[in-house]
């Protein structure tokens, strides 16, 4: 039986590839320098623990993140709607993620208002990407202001090192996205190996 949760809720949704073509895939996992020993530091987990006390948090693990689809990952991410109780809920978007959560709301309407909405390195189409695509995950961004309607704020992080998604996507997202604020840094790189992420932790921290 489902019951709903006494506390706030954060979604949080990962990042990863997605591709063209098998072809691409291929490639990719042809030139992937796999490392065993290799992990990331969490800051996801980092703000989970720290909100604990106040916030319920949801990590699904979307459909094979390696070679991403669109479709799959919004059937899942729907299956999440059942445990969604009466409280706030905060959705959290990084890379990929982060396009899957505009596409998402800009298209469809979510089964609540949102307290927040954190688009972290963002990325908005093919333009300026260096052999990446974003494949069927490509919105208009025209609908972006359905995504603002939804929220009650909108946040967009971005950093002017991102070796992965170019900082011009963060800026049109955040021309696009009526209400935005966008917070910029310059030594973040794409939000990956950093063990704590003071800045959203009391951004999600702001709500009662």
């Amino acid at each position: 039986m489902i019951t709903s949760s006494p506390k706030h809720q954060i979604i949080f949704i990962h990042g990863w590839e997605t591709f063209d073509s098998d072809a691409a895939y291929m490639d990719f996992l042809a030139r992937w320098e796999y490392d065993p020993c290799k992990r990331f530091p969490s800051w996801k987990k980092w703000v989970m623990d720290g909100l604990s006390d106040r916030f319920e948090s949801f990590t699904p693990d979307m459909p094979c993140k390696q070679k991403a689809e669109y479709g799959a990952w919004k059937i899942w991410f729907e299956k999440l709607f059942p445990y969604l109780g009466d409280q706030k809920t905060i959705l959290v978007g990084h890379s990929l993620g982060g396009i899957f959560v505009a596409k998402y709301l800009s298209e469809n309407t979510f089964t609540k208002r949102l307290a927040q909405v954190h688009l972290i390195a963002p990325v908005l189409d093919n333009e300026w990407l260096v052999g990446e695509s974003v494949g069927s995950f490509v919105f208009d961004p025209k609908h972006l202001p359905n995504l603002a309607s939804q929220s009650d704020e909108v946040h967009i992080w971005s950093s002017l090192d991102d070796p992965v998604v170019p900082r011009s996507h963060a800026e049109r997202y955040h021309a696009a996205i009526p209400g935005s604020e966008l917070h910029t840094f310059s030594d973040r790189g794409h939000f990956f190996g950093q063990p704590s992420f003071v800045e959203l932790f009391l951004e999600i921290g702001k709500v009662v």
